[in-house]
Order: C-alpha cells, then sequence, then structure tokens
C-alpha cells in the first residue's frame, strides 16, 4: 500500500511537470509568434494611417495567445501609436478596432466557421497547414525547428495592405 501511494504521488508529480513544460513552450512559442506580428505591423503598410492617441490593435480569439503577446509587446509603438492585444469573440463587431487578426490551430475552427468577409483593413495570420487556403494572408509554419513564414501579397493587396519587401524576401511567398 505505501508502495502504490509513492509511485502515484510520482506520477501525479511526473504528469504536473510534463504539462507544466508543454505549458511553457507554448507559451514562449506564442510569445515568438508575437514578436513576428509587431515586426508584420512595423513593415506593412494600412490605407488609414493611426494618430499618436490611437492603438495598433493585435486580435485573436484565443487568451492564452493574448497573455503571451501583453508580456512579450509591453509598451510597444508601431508608427507611433501604442499597441494593445486584444482578446475578440469572431464577429463584425468585435474586429472593428483589429489591424491584425491572428489564428491560431485552438480557434481555427471556430474562424472557419465564422464566414466572415469583411477583412478589409485587416491583416490574417495564422498557423494552420491550409490557413493561407482557408482565406488567410500569413501562414506560420516549423522548418528545421524554427518558426518560418509564407505570405500571399495578393491577398494582402485585396485587404488593402501592402507589406516591405523586407519582409517578403524573409518569406516563402504563395499565390492563389
Amino acid at each position: 500500500m505505501l508502495k502504490f501511494k509513492g509511485l502515484l504521488h510520482s506520477l501525479t508529480i511526473t504528469f504536473v511537470l510534463l504539462f507544466s513544460t508543454n505549458s511553457s513552450a507554448m507559451e514562449k512559442e506564442y510569445m515568438l509568434k508575437a514578436g513576428f506580428l509587431y515586426n508584420f505591423a512595423r513593415f506593412g503598410q494600412w490605407p488609414v494611417q493611426l494618430n499618436e492617441n490611437e492603438y495598433f490593435t493585435i486580435c485573436s480569439p484565443d487568451k492564452s495567445f493574448i497573455y503571451a503577446a501583453n508580456v512579450a509587446l509591453k509598451n510597444r509603438k508601431i508608427k507611433h501609436s501604442p499597441l494593445q492585444s486584444l482578446h475578440v469573440v469572431l464577429n463584425e463587431v468585435s474586429l472593428e478596432p483589429c489591424n491584425i487578426l491572428f489564428i491560431t490551430s485552438d480557434t481555427i475552427t471556430d474562424w472557419q466557421k465564422s464566414q466572415l468577409t469583411s477583412y478589409h483593413n485587416i491583416m490574417i495570420v495564422g498557423e494552420s497547414a491550409e490557413f493561407i487556403k482557408s482565406g488567410g494572408h500569413i501562414r506560420f509554419f516549423l522548418s528545421s525547428g524554427k518558426i518560418r513564414f509564407e505570405i500571399d501579397p495578393l491577398k494582402l493587396k485585396d485587404a488593402g495592405i501592402t507589406m516591405s519587401s523586407k519582409v517578403l524576401r524573409l518569406a516563402r511567398v504563395v499565390n492563389r
């Protein structure tokens, strides 16, 4: 009986450590992706320029990503405008303040079901395999253990956004 309790205690500790390590890895990955989104914001051009009192807003329906983005991007600015990360519901009213929308693999199904069509002036970034074919603009993927990205510049242009050639040189460019 004593051995069983010891084994049960050891298994409980192992599971807690396993899941906390996995959670920490996901948080670090989200922080890196938030950094990429920050740079996409710096090197992208939206048709409507913000003034210094308006926020540049990165949105996501994933609360875990928003938490990581708030930590990683604290006190950052985009062209003199303060940067904010905002948790949103996938509807047109909720997306109004968004400049970038990040769809995680946990929220891709909700995004596909939302069938929103009005993404003018919103850069749509995701991480699922078929994301660009599903209407997204930029997709993160792993290559040799590193985060890389692909861009469909024509879809970005349709949304009224252009991306700097500096970023396009770093990306895998795809066309519809």
